[in-house]
């Protein structure tokens, strides 16, 4: 959320309890706080004058619905308008990678999201380079087969499941509203799945990723007709070379079907993107400092593959 307003203070009205934010007032650095009540008090004795928040949720979605009241301003205060051109909308889909996780702290935490800054993940980073709105779909432990340590038969949501659900859920029973693409055209979506797929021994096979990789950009085409598909290698060396590979298999198979928009950049070929350095200690979760080599690697190449 984003505001101008006047005076000298400002507050949040937020039914959230358990996810992690961040806030801005003119450009300064980041405060980081969790909502305790539904008032919070932001900002007090700032100059009187104009000002400008941002204010920004750090906790993926599996951690649960954050529900936005509103600002509260100084009596006679008032919100003044934001004029911003028209941006590049883009939209992130993946797992833990996607959204942040272990890049705000030590790794051995006990409490997962407690370290957990989606802002400061390649997505959110490369948007900025950009100058483009981002939307991130990112959900830990979520494969594209099967999810982290999920055993056969392999019934639990995917990510070809969760894409049209506007929030997410655990449950299959739950209501699921599906988000309104019609209204919120995005320009680009940037798929990255897979690492959770070859974490452990049951790794799926070629035909299997393949097919489950198909199945997951036919959804998302499905709802996006016009926006650019991009999919990117799974970063972490670790997993091995096929994750990549055959998502570029499955790129070019679609490309074969006549999908024009749909594209492919390897992280990995030849030599690693990341170094040791760049992971948080697991050779999986990049650092804030990692996400910033990702997100400046595909730069250009996405803004290539935009002006096409």
């Amino acid at each position: 959320m984003k505001a101008r307003f006047t005076g000298t203070s400002i507050a949040a009205r937020m039914d959230d309890r358990n996810c992690w934010w961040r806030y801005e007032i003119d450009g300064k650095p980041y405060n980081r706080i969790k909502f305790k009540k539904e008032t919070t008090i932001l900002a007090e004795n700032l100059e009187n004058g104009q000002h400008e928040i941002r204010l920004v949720r750090s906790t993926e979605g599996e951690a649960g619905l954050s529900i936005f009241m509103g600002f509260i301003l100084d009596d006679g205060a008032e919100f003044l308008p934001i004029k911003e051109p028209n941006r590049l909308k883009l939209e992130f889909v993946g797992d833990s990678i996607t959204a942040g996780a272990f890049n705000d702290g030590p790794h051995e935490v006990v409490m997962y999201h407690d370290v957990e800054n989606n802002d400061m993940s390649y997505g959110p980073q490369l948007a900025r380079m950009l100058d483009a709105d981002y939307s991130v779909l990112g959900k830990s432990g979520e494969g594209l087969v099967h999810n982290y340590a999920e055993e056969w038969p392999y019934n639990q949501v995917h990510t070809a499941d969760r894409y049209p659900w506007t929030y997410y859920s655990f449950n299959w029973n739950d209501e699921h509203p599906d988000w309104n693409f019609a209204d919120n055209p995005t320009d680009a979506i940037l798929i990255s799945i897979g690492a959770n797929d070859f974490l452990f021994e049951n790794k799926p096979t070629e035909d299997e990723f393949i097919k489950g990789y198909i199945n997951l950009i036919n959804v998302v085409r499905n709802h996006n007709p016009k926006a650019a598909i991009i999919c990117i290698e799974p970063v972490p060396a670790v997993i091995g070379p096929d994750a990549g590979l055959w998502t570029e298999k499955a790129v070019k198979e679609l490309i074969k079907q006549g999908d024009k928009a749909i594209y492919y950049i390897p992280l990995n070929k030849g030599t690693p993107l990341l170094q040791a350095s760049d992971y948080v200690g697991d050779g999986v979760h990049p650092t804030q400092e990692g996400s910033r080599k990702i997100a400046e690697y595909l730069k250009d190449k996405v803004e290539t593959m935009l002006k096409k």
